[in-house]
């Protein structure tokens, strides 16, 4: 058995111009009022990882630098250094929207048939594992704390969570999103 170096893994990667043609999956990630800047950039290296088609940053989800960005140059740069540390610098291969309206988010995936699904522990909620999806899904995923705010979960198709077999009462969010996530992928390509 031979351990891949850094070096190797990165020559196994197609050039950037060759990446940008790949077919992405159709899967969508709405992070909607996600407090820490590490967990923003965990989602951008998950949606690398998976092909995921968008990731959508709503409410006061924090964000990296946009084009004439109207934050505090000092707000902007803090946000871009942190979300990048845990994104390693994969942000400007990953689609991403920022809109402080998710209720517009939901109607602009709604045209285009997508299935909302909300990713929280609820009295309804389904074993993820057990969920009906059908492609195109968006996962949408709440305030570490606090989760998916009721409202929005009655406009989701259904709601799915994760089976805590241990003490702990939940998984760190981008965690969530990276089993339920990588459990779609797999599901897509069987």
């Amino acid at each position: 058995m031979h351990k891949y170096s850094t070096d190797e893994l990165v020559a196994q990667k197609p050039t950037e111009a060759d990446f940008r043609k790949l077919k992405r999956n159709p899967l969508v990630f709405i992070l909607h009022n996600i407090r820490s800047l590490e967990n923003v950039g965990l989602f951008f290296r998950l949606a690398d990882a998976l092909l995921v088609k968008k990731i959508y940053l709503t409410g006061y989800t924090g964000y990296p630098k946009l084009e004439n960005d109207a934050r505090d140059p000092r707000i902007s740069t803090h946000a871009e250094k942190e979300i990048n540390k845990t994104a390693i610098k994969l942000v400007p291969l990953v689609p991403w929207k920022k809109s402080e309206d998710i209720t517009a988010v939901f109607s602009e995936l709604r045209t285009t048939n997508y299935q909302l699904i909300g990713v929280e522990q609820t009295d309804q909620s389904i074993d993820y594992r057990k969920a009906g999806y059908e492609f195109p899904v968006a996962l949408v995923f709440g305030h570490e704390r606090t989760g998916v705010e009721e409202e929005l979960l009655e406009k989701c198709d259904f709601v799915v969570h994760l089976p805590m077999l241990g003490m702990g009462n939940s998984h760190n969010v981008a965690m969530s999103g990276s089993i339920i996530g990588s459990y779609l992928i797999n599901t897509l390509s069987t």
